[in-house]
This record gives C-alpha cells, sequence and structure tokens, in this order.
C-alpha cells in the first residue's frame, strides 16, 4: 500500500511537467511561426512607405506650383500687349520754357507704350535731371493715361561764367547757356570778389523794388551788380540812373530811396540825376553834369 501510494502520487506530477513543456513548446513553436524572421525588413519597408509618401506630396506642390507661375506668366503678358492698356491720355503741366514735345522726349513717353510697363519712378527722375525742371511728380491713371505736374526754374538774370552767358534764377544760381532757340533778354548780374554771400538776399531784392512803388521803371533794369564796398548797384538803362542801396538797413533804405525818387520826379528834377545812394541813415543825390 505504501509502495501504491507514493507511485501514484509521484505519476500525475511528471504528467504535469511533461503538458507544460509541451504547452510551452507549442507556445514558442506559434510565436516563432507568427514573429518575422527579420525584423528589419519590416522597418525598412516602412521607411520606404514614408519617402514615396513625402515626395508625392511634394510633385503635388510643385505641380500646382508650376501651373500658377504659367498662369500668372501668360496673364501679365496679356496684360502687357492688350491695346486697352495703351497710352492714349498724357497730360502734362506747368511747363513754360519746355515745350510738351521736349517733356515727352526727355521722359521717354509716347502714345501706343503699355501704361503698365511705364516705371514712375524712371519718368520722374528722367524729368528731374533736367537743367530746367526744379521739381516734378507723375501719376498713372489707369487704364490709358498718365500726368505729368512741372515746375519750372524762373530766369532772372544774365550772368556770364566762363566766358558764356547763361541763364540764372533769382539766387544767382545758373540754369542753361543763352542760345538763340530760347532767348530771352534779362538783366546781367555781376557779383564782385567777397560779395558772394550777398546773392542770397537778391531775391528779396528784386520783391522790395517789385513792392517800393518807386518813381522809376525797374522793369528796365539792365545791370545789377553786388560790391562789398557799395551795396547792390541796379542801373536803369531807360533812366540813365544807378541807384546804390547799402545792405544794412535793408527795409529802411528801400524806404528812403522811394522817398527821395519820389520827391525829386515832382520838382521835375529826375532827368538831370545821375545816381541816388542810400547808405544807413544819409541819402545822395548825384546829379548829371559838373558837381557845384
Amino acid at each position: 500500500m505504501g509502495l501504491m501510494s507514493r507511485s501514484s502520487r509521484g505519476t500525475p506530477r511528471n504528467s504535469t511537467r511533461i503538458r507544460e513543456t509541451r504547452k510551452t513548446g507549442a507556445t514558442t513553436n506559434r510565436n516563432r511561426r507568427n514573429s518575422p524572421k527579420n525584423p528589419h525588413i519590416s522597418f525598412s519597408f516602412k521607411g520606404v512607405g514614408r519617402v514615396f509618401s513625402w515626395l508625392g506630396t511634394l510633385g503635388l506642390c510643385l505641380a500646382v506650383v508650376g501651373f500658377l507661375s504659367v498662369g500668372l506668366l501668360y496673364g501679365y503678358r496679356y496684360l502687357t500687349i492688350s491695346p486697352y492698356f495703351a497710352l492714349k491720355n498724357l497730360e502734362i503741366a506747368g511747363n513754360l520754357r519746355l515745350t510738351s514735345r521736349e517733356v515727352l522726349d526727355i521722359a521717354g513717353l509716347r502714345t501706343g507704350m503699355n501704361s503698365l510697363l511705364v516705371s514712375i519712378d524712371d519718368v520722374e527722375r528722367k524729368l528731374a535731371a533736367d537743367p530746367w525742371v526744379s521739381a516734378v511728380s507723375v501719376r498713372r491713371s489707369l487704364p490709358d493715361g498718365i500726368a505729368i505736374r512741372l515746375e519750372e526754374k524762373e530766369p532772372r538774370f544774365w550772368v556770364r561764367h566762363g566766358g558764356t552767358l547763361y541763364y540764372a534764377d533769382a539766387r544767382g544760381e545758373l540754369i542753361v547757356p543763352v542760345s538763340a532757340g530760347r532767348f530771352a533778354s534779362f538783366p546781367t548780374l555781376e557779383v564782385e570778389a567777397g560779395a558772394e554771400d550777398m546773392a542770397v538776399r537778391l531775391p528779396e531784392l528784386l520783391a522790395s523794388l517789385a513792392a517800393s512803388r518807386m518813381a522809376v521803371d525797374v522793369a528796365a533794369m539792365s545791370l545789377v551788380r553786388l560790391s562789398p564796398g557799395r551795396g547792390v548797384e541796379v542801373f536803369l538803362e531807360n533812366d540813365r540812373l544807378i541807384l546804390s542801396i547799402g545792405q544794412e538797413e535793408w527795409t529802411e533804405n528801400l524806404g528812403r530811396l522811394a522817398s527821395t525818387l519820389a520827391d525829386v520826379t515832382r520838382r521835375g528834377e529826375l532827368k538831370d540825376v545821375r545816381e541816388v545812394r542810400v547808405h544807413g541813415s544819409r541819402v545822395w543825390v548825384i546829379k548829371k553834369g559838373p558837381v557845384v
């Protein structure tokens, strides 16, 4: 009984181990059958798939960009050759010395050009470089117009420089040489050495003379001379008269000069006067002929 009892208790343990061993072996076999033989191959296929997907997206984007570029190119070409944008209305204002034809030639504009191809900055730069032009503005009016507004320099004097006679503005700054094709008569301006700084007062001088109501024809000036010793000398050709004005107390001197000329004219003696000199509070009336 004792032997039978030990034998019967030992048998189940052995059979349990066998079943566990078989179960473990079966599970291992199934895992071996289900697991890939080379795991690196699976990861490689996934990487290649991502690359192809990225390349496909990139190709689609490039195709869209190319399509848009071609569309824009053809659209731009159509607009730049379309007669709808051909220049027809070219408006020019403010030109006195320059003719409208000269303005268009300087700007490089002509009717029939495509208005979209005209560079406004380039047109303004060309016109501003002309010596007659002091300011310019250009405006585009789609579909077929361009408006040009000019401010020209106003010549007030002739100035001799380097053997050539130039037009000069109210400050004595040179504009262009005097030519037969564009001739206009102006008083000559002479600036003596040491009197260059006085030229900045020339606009004030001209305005003051025009508003002083003098008894002489100031418009008949033939010569204006700036001198460090004698101030401003104005030569009136018609009256054969010289007006000498000191630069100190400029406004007061102009008032004294106007009063003196009015008094001399009232007495009928202007024709006998050769020079009126006003410096400070003193006024000299110098008559023609010998001084008594």
